[in-house]
């Protein structure tokens, strides 16, 4: 239905609204918090700033979190708020295993972009400090 695609449009626009970072008040408004942050981002390089400016941006599309939560639960109704908890909690992981890549191609002195095999060691790192949880039933295939 024409009012169902229209719906979904308006969730993308919500999904990638723009953040300035003059008017982001990390820490929920404490000046404490802010001259805090101001005084890490003052230092950030320019590539550190994008990454960064691309990190605060990013998320993950409300409409595709809702139908893996409803695949994974089984249930056709999820919740808003489940939604919300549930796609920053990805955003944070994702966020961790991109850091630890970074981390690998600096060990490695690798430049340019990501690579499958640093993605690979970040998993295998973070699983092995049990950031990673274990699988609750065994793989069928391998």
């Amino acid at each position: 239905p024409p009012s169902k695609h229209r719906e979904d449009e308006e969730d993308e626009d919500d999904d990638h609204m723009d953040v300035e970072l003059g008017k982001l008040r990390p820490g929920g408004g404490d000046p404490t918090k802010t001259a805090k942050m101001q005084e890490i981002l003052s230092h950030f390089t320019e590539d550190q700033m994008s990454r960064y400016e691309s990190f605060r941006r990013s998320g993950f599309q409300k409409s595709s979190m809702k139908r893996l939560l409803s695949s994974i639960t089984g249930s056709a109704k999820v919740s808003v708020p489940m939604t919300i908890v549930v796609s920053g909690i990805a955003k944070v992981f994702v966020g961790e295993l991109v850091e630890t890549a970074r981390m690998v191609m600096g060990e490695r002195r690798d430049a340019g972009p990501i690579r499958p095999c640093h993605m690979r060691e970040a998993y295998r790192r973070l699983k092995l400090e049990g950031k990673i949880p274990k699988r609750s039933v065994p793989r069928l295939f391998r």
